[in-house]
């Protein structure tokens, strides 16, 4: 089965050597705005004046997006703001489980604190995850998807698996692969890009 965008999105954002992600903050909001996108694209959710509403409540085939989906039928329309920033450290933890539950991450004691971390336990999810991104920002436009564009955008707005500088040099394309994804992403990726600053200027 191909992983949700919201599992893209985390196994893109390990660092290669360690197998493990960093800046965890930054991760999970890439996380939760990839499975409201996934919601999206999957036609299990709709927009309409800044509201996003679930068209149903049936299963989607993944957990973490049952689970939102749920939530957000017994809310009712939310704004796209208050669905980004709500939940996300809860929704990372969520994935993380549901990761290490399908073998695809694995529990490591560090071996001086002996805290607990979770890492890949292959680091071939991940490096297709940014073969994807790779191949979406290089590779004809025409042979994008909705998937790849989007998870390329949203990336790239939260600084995970992007620079500045990549993200710069990389801009006109990524204002091509908004126009692939969707009317929603443009809008995720300015709210991304805005709860990433404040995120930075508070641990500042």
């Amino acid at each position: 089965m191909t992983p949700s965008l919201a599992a893209q999105a985390y196994l893109l954002a390990c660092d290669p050597g360690k197998g493990r992600i960093r800046r965890r903050s930054h991760v999970a909001l890439l996380v939760r705005a990839s499975a409201v996108t996934d919601l999206l694209l999957r036609g299990r959710l709709t927009v309409s004046h800044g509201r996003v509403s679930a068209t149903g409540r049936g299963p989607t085939g993944d957990l973490l997006l049952d689970d939102l989906l749920t939530g957000l039928a017994d809310e009712g329309p939310t704004r796209l703001r208050r669905l980004l920033r709500r939940d996300s450290a809860d929704t990372l933890h969520s994935l993380e489980l549901q990761l290490a539950a399908a073998g695809i991450l694995r529990s490591h004691v560090m071996p001086v604190l002996r805290r607990k971390v979770l890492r890949l336990a292959d680091r071939s999810p991940a490096d297709d995850a940014r073969a994807t991104v790779d191949r979406a920002l290089r590779g004809p436009l025409s042979g994008v998807d909705t998937r790849a564009a989007a998870l390329a955008a949203l990336a790239a707005a939260a600084q995970v698996g992007f620079t500045r500088r990549s993200s710069r040099r990389h801009a006109e394309r990524l204002a091509e692969l908004d126009e692939v994804a969707g009317s929603a992403v443009p809008e995720l990726r300015g709210l991304l890009r805005a709860r990433r600053a404040a995120i930075m200027a508070g641990g500042s």
